[in-house]
């Protein structure tokens, strides 16, 4: 009955593990206003919308951290929100006032980084990443 029961164990697929992601934020500007860490799990909406999950913490704390995440490949972005409006504020031409970053610090010029350029990989255990928000 034991050796049945091992061998089915074996078969059975394992249950996916949920991982950790702790993003230690560098080079903030200030620690004026809040920063909004977002999660995505697909190039489309990427860095501004389409978030799998989100947080809001103040600007000085610097760090955000996303738990019970399903193993799979990621991307994150990241925004200074200094003045708190809820938005990215941007010049008459569309280019960024506020500070931000994306995972593997990804900063291309003259246009948003891709989701492929900023994507890793994540398993069943925690991550840290150290993402550089500056302008």
């Amino acid at each position: 009955m034991l050796r049945s029961l091992c061998l089915i164990a074996l078969i059975l697929p394992a249950p996916l593990m949920a991982g950790r992601i702790e993003i230690a934020l560098t080079d903030l500007p200030s620690t004026e206003g809040s920063v909004f860490c977002a999660l995505h799990d697909r190039a489309d909406g990427f860095p501004g919308s389409n978030e799998v999950a989100g947080q809001r913490v103040p600007a000085g704390q610097g760090r955000c951290v996303f738990e019970g995440i399903a193993p799979g490949r990621y991307a994150i972005a990241v925004l200074h929100d200094s003045n708190d409006n809820g938005r990215l504020d941007t010049n008459a031409i569309g280019l960024p006032q506020e500070a931000w970053g994306v995972s593997r610090n990804a900063r291309p010029m003259m246009r948003a980084p891709r989701f492929d350029e900023a994507a890793f990989d994540l398993d069943d255990r925690p991550r840290s990443l150290s993402i550089s928000v500056r302008r």
